[in-house]
């Protein structure tokens, strides 16, 4: 071919023909991260633009995440407009309130960037003005509201009035206590929180028994705790059966001679069959722990109970104890018919079983069948009403004032300590509060957070190097912990997270895990305690519990049904006083929740937004805060705990912990309101942030168990290989905390099995719900 006369210039780099550079060893990522580093020098050697340094060293995500040298970038999203790879528009102008230094490997973003909206306008909810705004659940005042006129000896009366200082009954006391005072037939007792339904059917019990005794000894009998059972009072939670048996205590105090007790899980049985072998006139029992007595301690007698009570009968479904309800009512059955030596005089030929549940569901249906006999309905109002009507007029108390927070997920955390700060920030306002949580790992970080001691502003170290940022070596208690054998046992602390100056604030933990002794003594230290104070916990103390002196109820974590929120806030406004109520929602789908809550028949839903909780809670307590200075606060506060977290190994592990157990726990919801609550909606790197995490949630894996279960699960077969030997062939006997604080049966067992491996992430074996 002719050389048509053209030059062709090639410019080639001065590297052109030197020998490719090839990395061996280590993983994917270093051998990644050292060629292009090779290449990037190559380039500024030769002068080249290319490529330029801050692709390298910082590549901005979505959400404004910082990613580092060393890290490889997370593939982008394809989107609508273009496939894989297409750059997002940054709608907001680079946040300047990041701090200067960050350590490698972590993500950090800013608390007020790339929040999701609410999608629903901002309007005031109120009730019709028809109906009464007057206190629903108070005692009643008119003259024949009188315990004497409602069948009640002059002695128990004298004794309510002057001693537990019980002026009057309330609607669904006069109603039940007079029913059961003066006939023998089974009852459904149906009516909202706070009204007084464990007095109503206290009352006619220790009435009917006080007859009984009054009568054997006209006839020359002597009436002792040996005369006999007479009646059985079922609670599903030990916490439940406790407050009864203290209730029922005060009540007999004008009988002395007769004996009540209590058999519930977690304590010692020996000490309970001693108790059960003296002899009992009233027995208050959790129904796992009374079946395993009917089965395996003979001085148990029930052949003269006739008055059998099922408290919280919703409850009691939901906890799987069918089973066991089921064989107490055939064992009274079977036993009732034994012929008695010695009849005593006054006994009823037939038993009272008495079910009392604030809501009509499928399962009170199902245990009402099972348990009651042609029931007469008794509710607080006179009308007569079917199962579904009686089923909506399960509400919260009338005095009650409710609200909802819409927050995004990275604010929750500093939006919930800024409602602590407000509700607390002047004294007297507040003396208790209630805040409720979705799991125990949640309760145990959180209360951790609210206890820990602050850095100061003025000492804080804000570009600490690396090696300060980073977790400690492991100490020997650190090496213990991460066997599972050592258990967080502190309970009190001061609240340093939103206490006052002039205001100190408590701050107690409580869930099903806690082993009962602290669970008791949690209670009545918050009870008792005569400073204001916070009880962070899960629904273990959501149902039944009556607390006095809560102001405030506060819903960290969304209920999994909508009775249980009623059962939450009922927690206040007891007995006609008032009370607050506020739940924490995340704009998107769980805005629809909404319309739940006005289901519960609210008086006002006051709608509130982060930004106006952080405002008022992270202002200046004196003086005027310029700007947006209180965005800059919470901030540091935020950043504050993030390193907190990263500084200690065990904290490090309770955020991962929490963080894993909420999302599991998250996908719990009843099927009615699970669209409310779509896990594939939520945005778990913006709610990593809410546990001061700074790491993708997909390398957040904690193996094991949650410390401490490994030696209560050691101690658990333990006992039962025990139980096995001194009573071989028997069935093995349930041990009453395997689901929360009662004893779960094996259909119950299985289904929470499915449950966790559709909702299981890599890494906790757990899930734990309280």
């Amino acid at each position: 071919m002719a050389d048509d006369g053209m030059l062709l210039n090639f410019e080639l780099p001065s590297d052109a023909f030197a020998p490719k550079q090839t990395f061996k060893g280590g993983s994917w990522k270093d051998r990644l991260t050292a060629r292009k580093s090779a290449e990037y020098g190559s380039m500024k050697a030769r002068g080249e633009s290319g490529r330029s340094l801050p692709q390298f060293k910082e590549m901005r995500s979505k959400d404004e995440e910082l990613i580092l040298p060393g890290e490889r970038p997370n593939k982008r999203p394809r989107t609508s407009e273009g496939g894989r790879g297409t750059k997002p528009v940054r709608t907001e102008p680079r946040d300047h309130r990041l701090p200067k230094s960050i350590t490698k490997g972590e993500y950090i973003s800013s608390l007020f960037t790339y929040n999701q909206e609410s999608s629903t306008k901002h309007e005031e909810f109120t009730v019709d003005d028809s109906v009464s705004a007057e206190p629903s659940n108070a005692p009643l005042n008119d003259e024949l509201a009188t315990f004497t006129k409602l069948g009640l000896s002059s002695t128990l009366a004298s004794h309510l009035l002057n001693k537990m200082e019980i002026k009057a009954p309330t609607a669904i006391q006069r109603k039940s206590v007079e029913q059961l005072c003066a006939t023998d037939s089974d009852a459904f007792i149906q009516a909202e929180t706070g009204s007084g339904k464990t007095l109503a059917y206290l009352l006619p019990v220790v009435q009917r028994i006080s007859q009984i005794s009054k009568q054997m000894k006209e006839e020359g009998q002597n009436f002792n705790r040996k005369s006999g059972l007479f009646a059985i009072i079922l609670a599903p939670t030990r916490e439940l059966s406790k407050q009864i048996s203290t209730v029922l205590e005060n009540l007999l105090s004008c009988f002395h001679w007769i004996v009540s007790s209590t058999v519930i899980g977690g304590e010692s049985k020996q000490s309970e069959k001693a108790r059960l072998r003296k002899g009992l006139n009233i027995l208050v029992a959790t129904p796992g722990r009374l079946a395993d007595h009917l089965n395996s301690t003979e001085v148990l007698d029930v052949s003269q109970v006739r008055w059998l009570v099922l408290d919280e009968g919703d409850r009691l479904m939901e906890l799987g104890f069918e089973n066991d309800i089921q064989k107490i009512v055939s064992v009274l059955n079977l036993r009732s018919r034994k012929i008695q030596e010695h009849p005593v005089p006054g006994l009823p030929e037939r038993r009272t079983t008495v079910l009392c549940s604030a809501t009509i569901k499928a399962t009170v249906d199902q245990l009402s069948s099972i348990a009651l006999k042609d029931p007469v309905s008794i509710s607080a109002d006179a009308s007569e009403k079917s199962n579904t009507e009686m089923e909506q007029a399960f509400s919260a108390p009338a005095q009650l004032k409710q609200s909802y927070a819409l927050v995004p997920p990275k604010q929750r955390l500093v939006a919930l300590v800024a409602a602590l700060k407000q509700a607390f920030k002047r004294k007297g306002s507040v003396m208790k509060c209630i805040l409720f949580m979705s799991c125990a790992d949640n309760v145990d970080f959180h209360f951790e957070v609210f206890t820990r001691e602050e850095t100061s502003p003025s000492t804080e170290n804000k570009d600490a190097s690396e090696d300060t940022l980073r977790v400690p070596k492991m100490s020997k208690t650190d090496k213990i912990r991460q066997g599972g054998t050592i258990a967080e046992t502190r309970t009190q602390g001061l609240a340093t997270a939103f206490s006052g100056q002039d205001n100190p604030v408590q701050v107690f933990r409580l869930h099903g895990s806690m082993q009962q002794a602290t669970r008791t003594s949690t209670l009545k230290a918050f009870t008792n305690c005569t400073d204001p104070s916070v009880l962070v916990c899960t629904d273990v103390a959501s149902r039944g519990l009556d607390l006095p002196n809560v102001d405030l109820v506060i819903e960290y974590d969304a209920p999994f049904s909508k009775e249980d929120h009623l059962h939450r806030v009922g927690r206040t406004a007891r007995a006609g006083k008032d009370g607050r109520a506020m739940i924490f929602l995340m704009p998107g789908c769980e805005e629809g929740y909404v319309e739940i809550l006005k289901e519960g028949r609210p008086r006002n839903l006051t709608r509130h937004d982060a930004a106006e909780l952080l405002k008022k809670g992270f202002a200046a307590s004196s003086g005027v805060v310029g700007g947006k200075d209180w965005e800059d606060i919470a901030t540091d506060w935020q950043m504050d705990v993030e390193r907190w977290v990263l500084a200690n190994r065990k904290h490090h592990e309770q955020a991962y912990r929490a963080f894993q157990s909420h999302i599991r726990a998250y996908a719990t919801h009843t099927a009615a309101e699970r669209g409310y609550f779509d896990l594939k909606q939520l945005h778990l790197g913006h709610l990593a942030k809410a546990f001061a995490l700074r790491e993708k949630p997909s390398t957040i894996r904690v193996p094991g168990q949650r410390p401490g279960k490994e030696a209560v699960a050691k101690t658990k077969e333990a006992r039962r290989a025990q139980a096995g030997k001194a009573a071989a062939g028997s069935k093995r006997a349930h041990d009453e905390d395997d689901f929360d604080q009662g004893a779960a049966d094996e259909q119950q067992a299985k289904r929470m099995m499915r449950m966790k491996s559709k909702m299981a992430m890599t890494g906790a074996s757990e899930f734990n719900l309280g």
